[in-house]
């Protein structure tokens, strides 16, 4: 060991009589020094972006969860007071179909001039016969027969619904059920309010169930696989959106360029089929967003560490 410290000392006078060779020494290791801290610190900074990339993406997904959860409570709870009105459980029974509509479309208007939710839509069914224009018959049969509600995600003729159905019972005995709908579209609103940005991608398989009307001239392609409703959402980012390596986007879960930062999850109905992506997304150019609060943080993180390792290095030689 002894040897091994005399050895190096000797190199080393040797190595500095030689100052050309003294100084590119240097020279060499400090670069090396610094290209290796570098690449060090940025794969530390990297993995930090990535998790907290990651964790915003969790909470995206748990608000969007979350508020599907509450859209289904305020179908279900609406549903299950008006199944309680008489005049409505009368005309059911007596097959009385022309006023029970007329009756759910009074009650309606109603609700869509006078309560602060999107637009909704109520339909009903009868345990004796089929009623014209239903869509949604087989959700209505189980729920009839089993005297229990129901709430998810459907496509209809007119658009992809979030929907809540009820249940009619009298005496205890199901006579019918109450289907009330609005358009997923407006969970956007929803999160305009948290200051993100909210589209709805649908799966072109599942526009053959919509009828022409509804989707004539109204949805625009964004790449093989979807289409977007395109009047109800911000073009600056559903046109962003059809920029995106879509195979990337689900190895990564997010994506982050230089206008949003963007994650999504798959959307899926009643029946266990995937219909649809929801893309939820910030503005990374704001300077309150999470995007540029991270970036800025990892910026800071990164010079100072980096005069700290030109420093020391310096310093050492």
């Amino acid at each position: 060991m002894f040897s091994l410290i005399k050895w190096i000392q000797s190199n080393l006078s040797a190595l500095k009589r030689n100052k050309g060779l003294w100084f590119t020494t240097l020279t060499t290791l400090s670069t090396l020094g610094i290209l290796v801290s570098m690449y060090l610190i940025n794969s530390m900074t990297s993995s930090v972006a990535h998790e907290t990339y990651m964790e915003e993406r969790r909470s995206d997904i748990n608000q969007l969860d979350s508020l599907l959860l509450s859209r289904y409570d305020t179908m279900l709870n609406m549903g299950s007071i008006l199944s309680l009105n008489p005049s409505l459980t009368k005309g059911i029974k007596s097959k009385q179909d022309e006023s029970v509509k007329a009756l759910l479309e009074k009650t309606t208007q109603t609700i869509n001039n006078n309560v602060d939710i999107s637009p909704i839509k109520i339909r009903f069914y009868s345990s004796t016969h089929e009623i014209k224009g239903s869509e949604n018959l087989d959700i209505a049969k189980m729920v009839i027969e089993t005297q229990q509600s129901v709430s998810g995600i459907v496509v209809n003729k007119d658009g992809v619904r979030i929907l809540g159905m009820v249940p009619v019972i009298e005496n205890n005995v199901s006579i019918g059920a109450l289907e009330i709908t609005e358009s997923i579209h407006m969970i956007r609103d929803e999160f305009e309010l948290l200051g993100k940005e909210f589209t709805f991608l649908t799966s072109k398989q599942q526009l053959v169930f919509m009828s022409l009307e509804h989707k004539q001239g109204q949805y625009k392609e964004i790449n093989d696989e979807f289409s977007v409703y395109f009047h109800q959402y911000d073009s600056s980012f559903y046109l962003n959106i059809a920029k995106l390596d879509f195979d990337a986007l689900r190895i990564k879960k997010y994506a982050n360029d230089t206008q949003f930062y963007t994650t999504y999850d798959n959307i899926v109905d009643l029946n266990g089929r995937t219909i649809g992506m929801a893309l939820i997304g910030e503005d990374s150019s704001n300077a309150n967003s999470f995007v540029k609060i991270t970036q800025n943080m990892i910026n800071s993180v990164t010079t100072v560490a980096l005069g700290l390792v030109i420093s020391l290095i310096l310093f050492m030689f």
